[in-house]
């Protein structure tokens, strides 16, 4: 605590962002002058929690706790002062019990889990590639794709370049290295990846502390397109007709810090070991189910069609980029899973903790997985597809939510208490969704 306060003082820091997320992924912050930091930190500061959904109105107080550990000081000009974030835990209002719906104290559990049965030195890593849109608007005050690139497109057709130049270098002076970047498939779409491709992750931080980096990614991306006139979103699939953005996860088991990768074994049957194997068939199994908290939307299911190179079908291959999990290459400590479907509507932490969660299932009961497909599933005929017992995500949320609620192993490692508030949420968006009339409602059976 001591270094941060020299910090403040050092930057001239004023005001400091206390930052988490509800159950939805949405990032809420609550800010306090950096005088009274130390207090907070030591003893917290209530926020109103049935405002933001996570509790009723009648037991509405929650108690932030910063993680000092997560202090860093934003870049300047963003703001007309200096200013500072912290991610924080929740806790129960009047007690250090921490609150069983924060999704920061989920996904820490699901990693202790992952300890108490792999090991007290098993480390989970994760990363997702930060795919996102820019847009500009119009005289009209429509919302137009900032430009018409395409893949690894190059300036001056990648518009987007100067814009994340920016990012990447405020980045790197808060600690957080950005592997690589560049322009995606469609027009108006970037990525920024911070992930496992040189290891397991450039600066060593396990999932949990990712996850909290991520957060300041999307955040910082945001917040910096919105001052030069641009509006950043992470939104799987803005348009019909056009590419939509992944958010793919990477993930990897390691054994004492960076010494051994549980999931590589040269001798094992692709480059992997028996534990790799088994994650890989436990996300299979758990898939559908899975599907509700990495694409937790009504439009991640806009997103989640064939056609669109999106991972809509239930399979694995080893470099097959059309299958919902694949193996990149990396031998030793670059030995990583490819988990595909995940979007940027999803809350990281609980995204983070379904799929370690599914792993372990796969590795606790000795599931062996299929065979991997190294065909372009996308251009399979369905009696290919059956004949290969490869099975297909669910077509919409509410589908997926009632995968869900039938899959006891992802409820019983994320906490019951917090898949009822989960489903309780996603079920009332899902309806809400239902009983609107859409434009094409209306240009399909006006009848005019």
């Amino acid at each position: 605590m001591s270094e941060v306060t020299e910090l403040i003082q050092k930057e001239d820091v004023t005001e400091i962002a206390l930052q988490f997320t509800d159950i939805s992924g949405i990032l809420h912050s609550l800010w306090i002058p950096s005088e009274l930091f130390s207090k907070v930190a030591e003893g917290g500061i209530h926020v109103d929690g049935s405002s933001i959904g996570m509790v009723d109105v009648g037991r509405s107080d929650l108690k932030l706790m910063p993680a000092v550990d997560t202090f860093v000081v934003l870049p300047p000009n963003l703001f007309t002062q200096k200013v500072a974030r912290v991610a924080c835990d929740i806790y129960e209002p009047e007690s250090d019990r921490p609150f069983e719906l924060d999704p920061r104290f989920v996904l820490k559990k699901v990693m202790s889990n992952a300890k108490k049965s792999l090991g007290s030195s098993a480390k989970y890593y994760a990363s997702s590639e930060m795919e996102y849109f820019l847009f500009k608007r119009g005289e009209n005050g429509d919302i137009k794709l900032l430009d018409e690139g395409g893949y690894l497109a190059t300036p001056p057709a990648d518009l987007g370049v100067d814009l994340r130049l920016e990012i990447v270098k405020n980045l790197k002076n808060m600690g957080v290295l950005i592997e690589k970047h560049h322009h995606e498939v469609p027009p108006g779409k970037y990525e920024l990846e911070l992930g496992l491709e040189l290891g397991i992750g450039v600066d060593g931080s396990d999932a949990f502390r990712m996850v909290d980096t991520l957060y300041l990614v999307k955040f910082l991306t945001k917040l910096m397109a919105a001052r030069k006139d641009l509006i950043a979103s992470f939104m799987p699939k803005p348009f019909h007709g056009q590419f939509g953005a992944g958010l793919h996860t990477h993930v990897t088991l390691m054994e004492n810090e960076s010494t051994r990768n549980l999931f590589y074994d040269p001798d094992g049957s692709y480059g992997l070991s028996k534990i790799g194997l088994n994650f890989i068939a436990g996300i299979l199994a758990h898939a559908k189910a899975l599907a509700a908290i990495t694409n937790p939307s009504v439009n991640s299911y806009k997103r989640l069609v064939p056609g669109w190179e999106a991972p809509v079908y239930i399979s694995w291959g080893r470099f097959n980029r059309s299958a919902l999990v694949r193996v990149p290459p990396g031998k030793e400590k670059k030995t990583r899973l490819e988990y595909r479907p995940t979007d940027g509507s999803c809350n990281f932490y609980i995204a983070f903790a379904g799929i370690l969660a599914a792993g372990l299932d796969g590795i606790s009961k000795k599931i062996e997985p299929p065979i991997p497909v190294e065909e372009d599933v996308y251009k399979m005929c369905k009696k290919d597809r059956v004949k290969k017992g490869i099975d297909v995500l669910p077509e919409n949320l509410g589908e997926a939510l009632k995968e869900f609620s039938k899959d006891k192993c992802l409820q019983d490692a994320l906490g019951q208490a917090f898949c009822n508030k989960f489903l309780e949420l996603k079920t009332k968006e899902w309806a809400d969704f239902n009983v609107i009339v859409h434009d094409w409602e209306r240009k399909r059976y006006l009848d005019v």
